[in-house]
């Protein structure tokens, strides 16, 4: 069943938009966010919205897709993890205008081939223990948005856009996606931490956030 989409709240001048990682869901990091904007007395500003990613990528595509489209006459500060940061990468390829801002979190850029182990095999969602199947055909979809990403991420009229990296990330390798940013001359804030995979530095990329 696809995921209840919420409703935008127009008193809040900004929306955080925060995309899990694979074969997971909203957790930890967003009661940090929450716990942040307490802290500093943001949350009349911000409207946290941390959606359940659908397993399906071109589900997911659709349903961030609409989400987005339903602030964007706000600022909108999407911030991925991992597979997350992945679709945060292909919806700053996606959208032209200045609204969005992006935050992309040890994003996997080549998910088709990272995720390609876990093909037809039976998987349990890390925060729900749902089970479910990780199908061929996600790969494929996957390889669909890879080439989308390659073709339009270069869009010189947006800046608003950070890349969140862990020293220590033992899941993924960040080179190829350096080198084409490198190579495509595509302006970007690069922050590195002292961090896994699993990323316990959403404060910190916070503070950022509330800069625009």
């Amino acid at each position: 069943m696809a995921p209840r989409l919420p409703y935008s709240i127009k008193s809040y001048p900004n929306v955080i938009i925060l995309l899990h990682g694979f074969n997971s869901g909203p957790g930890n990091k967003a009661k940090e966010i929450e716990e942040f904007l307490a802290e500093k007395n943001l949350k009349d500003k911000y409207q946290l919205i941390a959606p359940h990613i659908d397993y399906i990528p071109k589900r997911a595509r659709r349903d961030i897709n609409k989400i987005i489209r339903q602030n964007r006459k706000r600022k909108v500060h999407l911030i991925g993890t991992s597979l997350g940061g992945f679709y945060a990468n292909y919806f700053r390829a996606k959208f032209s205008e200045d609204f969005l801002y992006v935050h992309a979190i040890n994003p996997s850029w080549e998910p088709s081939k990272s995720l390609a182990d876990n093909k037809d095999k039976v998987l349990e969602n890390f925060k729900t223990k749902e089970k479910w199947v990780f199908k061929e055909e996600y790969l494929s979809q996957l390889e669909e948005l890879e080439s989308f990403v390659k073709m339009n991420l270069n869009n010189p009229s947006l800046r608003n856009y950070y890349i969140h990296l862990s020293k220590s990330d033992e899941v993924l390798e960040f080179d190829a996606m350096l080198d084409f940013l490198k190579k495509q001359k595509i302006e970007y804030i690069k922050k590195e931490y002292d961090s896994d995979h699993r990323f316990r530095n959403i404060k910190e990329v916070m503070e950022d956030v509330i800069k625009w």
